[in-house]
């Protein structure tokens, strides 16, 4: 992917990061474990990478590996909170059942002083959400935001088959190995069999499906509203209901402050980029509809459907995800 010469970010997306892309740029001595620490007897700290909801990830070198790897651990202030413990373990759970090239690799898991933790391979990134943060008008060319989703695709398409949800997709947790897009932190995955209510909604505000902020037990569209909002995000450099949050009163209710709840549906991603085809857009707005009966009923005829888009070179088709071509019917 080829993009543009970096800008600085736009304040409030900044403001914002700590409850969409985690605490990824934290003040110095704010971590529990310093350079030079160990983790574990083998793994020694050589890099404060982010703080997370569940947990601190850090760069660490392992000597009898002699590499460096992620590892995520447990924050000592979480150690009580029954909920955080079981999200780390449930993430060490999901990753150990997948293998995937736009996948992050999951090593091992342990403790260490009575913290779970996970070593995971070190991508040195950027996330999607630093990319865009740099573009002008935030966003990607339009082949490169197909490109970055069809691989996230092809990632969620082997976990679906593998029996489980994402349910917290976001640029932020989408890191470039090598310029290709891999997807990361599955602290929110859930089996898709699971039919049980959370007790509050589990995702990121702008990119949550309705199902999700109801509770009501989501399944693989779930995803596909997830992938679609980022789709839209990297075509347009805005949210879907962008101007409806910049509105919604912090203090409202539920309505207000979601408002993929209501009956409207986003804006045409079209509306904001004239480069997008009428067909594209078609796919892009089918994800982000507000009943999931209405969107594709799995991720593999979105990505048909998408691939439908790219021509020659571009028309890459990732590992994982059938190639068969077969023309996916155009929307109404």
């Amino acid at each position: 992917m080829t993009f543009s010469k970096s800008r600085a970010a736009k304040p409030r997306r900044l403001g914002l990061l700590s409850t969409i892309a985690g605490d990824a740029r934290p003040e110095r001595g704010r971590y529990p474990y310093d350079l030079g620490d160990r983790i574990d007897g083998d793994l020694t700290i050589i890099g404060h990478l982010a703080m997370g909801r569940v947990g601190h990830l850090y760069q660490v070198w392992s000597a009898e590996d002699w590499c460096a790897y992620t590892c995520k651990i447990l924050g000592p202030e979480q150690r009580g909170d029954r909920e955080s413990v079981a999200a780390l373990r449930r993430e060490g759970g999901v990753l150990r059942r997948l293998a995937h090239p736009n996948i992050v690799r999951h090593f091992r898991e342990g403790e260490h002083d009575g913290l779970p933790y996970l070593v995971m391979e070190y991508l040195e990134g950027p996330s999607i959400f630093d990319l865009i943060e740099g573009q002008p008008e935030r966003r990607l060319a339009v082949v490169d935001a197909i490109r970055t989703a069809v691989h996230i695709g092809a990632g969620l398409f082997h976990l679906h088959q593998n029996g489980f949800l994402h349910l917290d997709l976001k640029p932020a947790n989408l890191l470039l190995r090598s310029s290709v897009p891999v997807l990361v932190d599955f602290d929110a995955a859930r089996r898709s069999s699971l039919e049980t209510r959370t007790a509050k909604p589990v995702g990121t505000d702008p990119y949550m499906s309705p199902e999700q902020i109801r509770r009501v037990a989501p399944t693989e569209a779930a995803d596909v509203y997830g992938l679609g909002a980022v789709l839209y995000e990297l075509l347009t450099g805005r949210w879907p209901f962008e101007d409806a949050y910049q509105a919604a009163n912090p203090e409202g209710g539920e309505e207000e402050r979601y408002p993929q709840l209501g009956d409207t549906p986003p804006p045409h991603a079209r509306d904001y980029n004239p480069e997008i085809t009428p067909e594209l857009n078609a796919v892009v707005m089918r994800c982000l509809e507000a009943d999931p009966a209405r969107r594709f009923d799995s991720i593999h005829p979105m990505l048909l459907a998408l691939t439908e888009e790219l021509e020659g070179p571009d028309a890459l088709w990732p590992e994982g995800v059938e190639t068969e071509r077969r023309r996916a019917p155009r929307l109404p």
